[in-house]
């Protein structure tokens, strides 16, 4: 019997015992036998603990300017499933994923695959069958045991390597550093775009055999003067210079320097010239990440979800101020480092938002509030039942020179989006 997309995804996650079950036995195992356990085409990697899906996002954008056919594998995904799978900038449909879906299950026998495993098995299924010129994977969790680390990537990037994740990776930044590290490979280039990293990570480069190139130390860029350039230095010291990328917020361009020293390093096999470089990032977006989604007033959603990320945001909020109030929406998942998320953006917001999400490792936005004044935050706070609510609440109230901030989990993001479409 046919199933649609929405019910595989359904029965996927009853399927596994967990919905995170870190390790590469099951998923390689089925990858045997579908003859996926190798991929034709170059395979970049991109891991990291923030700037993942821009990093992607650029990758993906710059290849087709220089007239690849891409496939990227991202996650997760902020209002449908099918953004988890784009071949050539396009999602996938709901016809071709389920047909990897049951080609899947047909192969897997009496293995059982957690919901992540399935779709990243779809995306190299499908990328197979588009013959796609580059495949592009994001790493789900970690590195060293996520589904995507099956397959040996010809270069791999680790955009920052932060604390997230605790209860599968771990309080410590060196610990971290080497799950991270696990998707280098003997002979192959790493690029490291954190520029504090771990000693884990040059340690984990010499024993695997990779070649690290570290930013501010093989690599680097700054921003020029007219704020609307910015200078990327290669690993040979030569300059180059670029327009700033659509994605916003300076952070992006730790992410751009990453990614134009791996596209450099990988010239030989996918050759890129400079113009389709530029072009690339002047082309790049991705939902979620600093997106402006409305003005007046100025409609942000970013999914900063953990201290570094956040405060990325803030540096932004200075940076970019507004003559109004500038107003929170929020919520954040109960495992989460509320304080560390909290405290470099406590002096941005005049009044906080506060949402119930639906599903697991949620908390009330009650129980939200309570913590937010614990951690120091004096605003006003108000508390919702849903984003629907907060919309038509700001909608009465707010001004053309206010700004409101959807962020923290995915969760918030995604439902901001969809209230903001609904009350078109």
């Amino acid at each position: 019997m046919s199933r649609t997309l929405t019910e595989w995804l359904e029965w996927q996650e009853q399927l596994h015992f967990s919905s995170i079950d870190l390790g590469l036995d099951r998923v390689q195992a089925v990858a045997e036998q579908m003859q996926l356990d190798t991929l034709d085409m170059p395979v970049v990697s991109v891991a990291g603990t923030n700037g993942k899906g821009s990093s992607v996002a650029m990758l993906d954008s710059i290849y087709r300017q220089a007239g690849y056919s891409t496939g990227c594998y991202t996650s997760p995904h902020l209002i449908k499933y099918n953004e988890r799978i784009c071949i050539n900038g396009a999602q996938a449909t709901d016809e071709e994923i389920c047909e990897a879906f049951t080609a899947i299950d047909k192969a897997r026998g009496e293995i059982s695959l957690t919901y992540f495993e399935f779709g990243t098995l779809a995306g190299a299924y499908l990328f197979r069958k588009h013959n796609v010129d580059v495949t592009i994977f994001e790493v789900g969790l970690g590195g060293r045991l996520d589904a995507v680390n099956l397959w040996d990537a010809d270069i791999s990037i680790i955009t920052t390597i932060d604390i997230d994740h605790v209860a599968w990776l771990g309080n410590d930044r060196e610990k971290i550093g080497v799950e991270k590290a696990g998707i280098m490979r003997e002979g192959k280039t790493v690029v490291c775009g954190d520029t504090n990293p771990t000693e884990s990570m040059g340690s984990e480069a010499i024993r695997i055999g990779a070649k690290l190139l570290q930013q501010g130390k093989d690599f680097s860029w700054r921003k020029s003067k007219d704020g609307q350039t910015w200078k990327y230095v290669d690993t040979h010291r030569n300059a180059y210079r670029f327009p700033l990328p659509k994605l916003r917020g300076d952070f992006q361009l730790n992410n751009a320097a990453s990614v134009i020293t791996a596209i450099l390093d990988l010239n030989p096999v996918l050759p890129v010239s400079n113009l389709q470089i530029k072009n690339g990032l002047l082309d790049a977006q991705v939902t979620g990440r600093l997106q402006k989604l409305g003005e007046n007033p100025e409609l942000l959603a970013d999914v900063a979800h953990n201290p570094q990320s956040a405060q990325a945001l803030a540096s932004y909020l200075k940076n970019n101020p507004v003559k109004g109030q500038t107003v929170a929406i929020f919520s954040a998942l109960v495992d989460k480092d509320l304080e560390g998320i909290i405290s470099p953006l406590k002096e941005y917001f005049d009044v906080w938002h506060l949402i119930t999400l639906e599903g697991p490792r949620v908390q009330g936005s009650q129980i939200l509030s309570d913590k937010l004044q614990a951690v120091g935050i004096s605003a006003p706070i108000e508390c919702h039942k849903d984003t629907v609510n907060v919309i038509k609440t700001l909608q009465k109230t707010m001004n053309s020179e206010d700004r409101v901030v959807a962020f923290g989990s995915f969760l918030v993001v995604s439902a901001f989006i969809q209230g903001l479409n609904a009350s078109e």
